[in-house]
Parts: structure tokens; C-alpha cells; sequence
């Protein structure tokens, strides 16, 4: 994670990328505050052991596309 021109870039790297805060569209406190200014980012973090996070689980299922074409 890095700012730049008062931008927050969340990187591949960073927990954030599987955080349901983050996927909910800027949900986590982190980077509420990081985006209002109330918290600075010098440099560059990688985003490892958030206090915030909450796992995000995908529930996907296969379907069988021959099943599926002969309901």
C-alpha cells in the first residue's frame, strides 16, 4: 500500500485484497483515514496483520454445463 497526489494504491501484496472491508467499496477504517488525511503513509507498507480485516469468502459452485442444458 502506498499513496501518492493523495491517492491510496493497494497492492497485490497487501491483505486488503481479500478483506470483505475492502471489497464492500473503502469499508475499512484504514483507509477511511487514510483518504481524509486524518493519517499519513510515508513510503510504501505491505498490509499483513490488520486489525480491521475480516476475511472475504467466495462461494462459487461449478455447474455441470451438461446438466445444467438438459433441465
Amino acid at each position: 500500500m502506498y499513496c501518492e497526489d493523495g491517492k491510496v494504491f493497494v497492492e497485490k501484496e497487501d491483505q486488503c485484497m481479500s478483506c470483505k472491508n475492502f471489497k464492500k467499496g473503502v469499508a475499512c477504517p484504514l483507509l477511511q483515514a487514510l483518504g481524509l488525511g486524518m493519517v499519513t503513509l510515508e513510503g510504501i507498507m505491505y498490509v499483513t496483520n490488520c486489525g480491521f480485516y475480516a476475511e472475504n469468502r467466495r462461494h462459487l459452485k461449478l455447474i455441470d454445463q451438461k446438466h445444467e442444458k438438459n433441465n
